[in-house]
């Protein structure tokens, strides 16, 4: 293995391009070394191909190209774009290598990688730059395609300004996406107005990334773009095609410092109607999201979730949103409880189905979240809506259930707290005991609302589970054996499918080996060094647990316990 500061073999090394090829040449050295050594091999490849008789850099291409899988051409592709602004060679000879490889690696993330790469190699020479211009006037499309790094990488505003203002389409995508990413000083407000221009296009392509570009260069100032931007921005959003709905997504997340409260308002208006299959575009709305609850506007953005799930008909839900979410739960408890109550009052089933599936998990000692009194709705008849709807959609999870009901005791009108304390014992307690008990206990040490209520509904919940002593022994509750193993069997099945659904969906079945431990209190897992030696990891083995509590009217009375559930979750909002 070759060490830093080990010289490379020239002579080798050109021998080998002149058979092989450049691609092969770097494809055929062990990657360890190419990261060890990296400097040393571009330095000497360069040296090599701007010899005058060095071989051609596109020899054998094609099928060398041809044999690089995944990795191993992103690790070519590294090499060359440390190598290219080194060379001297024939610009088309060199247009015509860039497209290969990025006919090859497609549209991946490092693709950008080497259109920078030709764009420092323009650089060098003022005549390179000029050269792609030229043949992009032409229609040359091999230009075409680097034209914008180019104008970008040589910050050329004049010449950016020329081709945004050409009749060819391509050319003035090109310029356009090149302006807005410029530092453009005191030209500012002339390629404004020349974008202003260009987004009256009746072409929504062309209108669209003059928006794109204005709006990013304002925000790179840290300045609102001019009125005029926002009128031409209106007018597209309007069609709501995909690719407005997706600008509307990308200036929220990326230039949000160019936007005024208006232009915020009327992006989260369009996205919400965002095609449930453009995951990309949903993708984008979860970053713009996360940053918008951060900036401390996760008001418009619980309001813009709900919409989202319930136009789409549960198509879309708040697993599209993990950032989102994430971000809902760290901006504090009662940041998160605002979201679920105005997603309970105002959400459909759709959303409320969603907000259940995320809040509700099993083993918490807590409720997830808090219930700020200003969150609450002040008419009486909405908050006991609110603790119906908590009850019936968070029945699975009992802290998450009582937390609003008890909200409710403490910060709401007291002419319903009979009627609270009603859907607290039934089904609630009348369900659970363990942490649910528990906590209502703390709560009634810690001198919460109506403590005297919770206190003896504790206690009827007592003389409940005494009156249900022995009712085990029941032989008429029992199920037949039958019904028991058909139930054991179903289990099973379905056990076995979700492992399989899940594994295949993991990112850590394509990283990591599989083992099967039977017995045993470790696992030892052998490391190769690379140097013929191998050594033994040894990992020991933690006992964890969680624990659950099945509802117990679910087994008394499984079929009225049903029908209550499905009575609060459905039960439609009082009109007034």
């Amino acid at each position: 293995m070759a060490t830093e500061g080990t010289p490379v073999d020239e002579t080798e090394l050109a021998t080998q391009l002149r058979t092989s090829g450049l691609v092969r040449a770097i494809a055929d050295r062990e990657f360890r070394r190419l990261d060890d050594n990296r400097s040393a091999l571009v330095e000497a490849l360069a040296a090599i191909l701007n010899a005058t008789d060095a071989p051609p850099i596109d020899l054998h291409v094609e099928d060398a190209l041809a044999e690089l899988e995944g990795r191993r051409f992103f690790l070519v592709q590294h090499v060359l774009c440390d190598l290219m602004p080194l060379l001297n060679v024939d610009q088309e000879v060199l247009l015509a290598f860039i497209t290969r490889l990025l006919d090859t690696g497609g549209n991946d993330l490092d693709a950008g990688a080497l259109s920078t790469a030709f764009g420092e190699w323009t650089k060098k020479d003022a005549a390179r730059s000029s050269q792609v211009y030229e043949s992009a006037r032409t229609g040359d499309n091999r230009a075409l395609r680097q034209l914008s790094t180019v104008l970008l990488m040589n910050a050329d505003v004049e010449e950016g300004l020329i081709f945004a203002q050409a009749h060819d389409r391509e050319a003035k995508l090109a310029a356009i996406s090149a302006l807005g990413a410029m530092e453009l000083g005191k030209r500012y407000r002339e390629v404004l107005d020349t974008l202003t221009q260009e987004a009256s296009s009746d072409d929504e392509g062309t209108a669209l990334r003059s928006l794109e570009a204005g709006y990013r260069a304002a925000a790179k100032r840290k300045l609102c773009a001019p009125a005029s931007f926002d009128e031409q921005l209106e007018r597209v959003l309007q069609t709501q095609s995909p690719s407005a709905i997706h600008l509307a997504a990308d200036l929220l997340w990326r230039y949000r410092e160019g936007l005024t409260e208006n232009v915020i308002d009327l992006c989260l208006y369009t996205v919400a109607d965002v095609d449930p299959d453009d995951i990309v575009t949903i993708s984008h709305i979860d970053h713009a999201s996360y940053q918008l609850v951060r900036d401390g506007r996760a008001e418009k953005v619980i309001r813009l979730l709900g919409e989202l799930i319930d136009r789409s008909k549960g198509q879309i839900t708040l697993g599209a949103f993990q950032s989102t979410y994430h971000a809902l739960t760290h901006a504090g408890g009662e940041v998160l409880g605002s979201a679920v109550i105005y997603w309970l009052l105002n959400g459909g089933v759709h959303t409320r189905k969603c907000v259940a599936n995320e809040v509700c998990s099993v083993g918490n000692d807590v409720p997830p979240f808090s219930i700020p009194k200003s969150s609450l709705p002040t008419d009486s008849s909405d908050q006991l809506f609110l603790c119906r709807k908590a009850v019936g959609w968070f029945f699975i999870d009992p802290l998450a259930a009582v937390a609003i009901p008890l909200a409710i005791l403490r910060d709401g009108c007291p002419d319903i707290a009979s009627d609270v304390l009603s859907l607290i014992y039934n089904p609630l307690l009348l369900s659970y005991g363990g942490k649910l008990k528990d906590y209502l206990e703390r709560y009634v040490e810690e001198g919460g609302a109506n403590g005297s209520s919770i206190t003896e509904l504790l206690t009827r919940k007592a003389a409940f589970q005494d009156a249900m002593e022995g009712i085990e022994h029941l032989v008429e509750l029992h199920p037949s054996e039958m019904q028991r193993e058909v139930e054991r069997t179903q289990w099973n099945e379905r056990m076995e499918r979700g492992m399989e659904q899940e594994s295949r969906r993991s990112i850590f079945e394509d990283i990591f080996a599989k083992q099967y431990i039977l017995y045993g209190r470790s696992s030892l897992t052998p490391i190769h060094t690379g140097e013929g030696a191998t050594h033994f990891t040894e990992i020991e083995m933690k006992s964890f647990s969680v624990s659950s509590e099945l509802p117990l009217l679910n087994i008394v009375d499984p079929v009225g316990l049903e029908n209550l559930l499905v009575h609060l979750k459905l039960e439609p909002r009082e009109q007034r």
